[in-house]
């Protein structure tokens, strides 16, 4: 639930900012932000289906009522992407609107190997516990300086678990990964009822509502920058 927490925070956060925003979920049979968005029944087509001439771009384009900028597209109804090409579905996509959030399968970054521009962000969600910050590490161990910017989101983070070193702070993993953290959003159990309840983290309330929000004006004004 982490990045497409994550995920959802960003583009609703982009939406209700006025910007034309796509969310490509590419999870696969694990995908639940169009739940969450209260899309459920509502996807059949995805866009492998746009790659194999089956259906159009726009008809694979799902809105979320209640974020009039926002459109919800699903990489694939069956598996997370791997089977076909995805870059050229992330460029066309990316035509149609002013920000797109592309949610990956966990450990598949090199699905979009390649294709981050230089004003793009990438934005890695890890708890910062050992194996967090070992799986994080060898995930962008491939990534070049030149595909866009990659920044770091601890998630679940607990001051208790912290302060008996179980968990590392945002100081320790920017320096032992040597990538610049974006936040820090608290363990709370009010963004888990609202998914459950189709509420997004825009829609509820609480420390890691506040945190959300924070990452995503901060992404938001990074990417604001690079097109001035």
């Amino acid at each position: 639930m982490g990045k497409t927490t994550a995920a959802l925070a960003l583009a609703t956060g982009a939406a209700k900012a006025g910007k034309r925003t796509i969310l490509l979920d590419a999870s696969g049979p694990a995908r639940c932000a169009d739940l969450i968005l209260g899309l459920s029944g509502a996807v059949s087509l995805d866009m492998a289906d746009v790659a194999s001439g089956e259906a159009s771009m726009e008809a694979a384009l799902y809105p979320a009522s209640r974020y009039p900028q926002l459109s919800f597209a699903c990489a694939s109804l069956y598996d997370g992407g791997s089977t076909w090409e995805l870059s050229g579905t992330l460029l066309a996509l990316q035509s149609l609107c002013d920000v797109l959030v592309a949610e990956l399968p966990t450990g598949q970054a090199s699905l979009c190997d390649g294709m981050p521009g230089a004003q793009d962000v990438r934005v890695a969600v890890l708890r910062p516990t050992d194996a967090g910050v070992r799986a994080c590490e060898r995930l962008l161990s491939g990534v070049s300086p030149q595909e866009g910017e990659t920044m770091l989101l601890l998630n679940l983070m607990q001051p208790a678990l912290q302060k008996s070193g179980l968990l590392y702070g945002a100081d320790a993993v920017r320096t032992l990964l040597d990538y610049p953290v974006l936040g820090e959003i608290p363990e709370d159990r009010a963004i888990a009822l609202g998914a459950a309840r189709g509420m997004t983290a825009q829609e509820c309330t609480g420390a890691a509502h506040a945190a959300l929000v924070r990452a995503s004006a901060a992404v938001l004004s990074r990417l604001d920058k690079e097109q001035e």
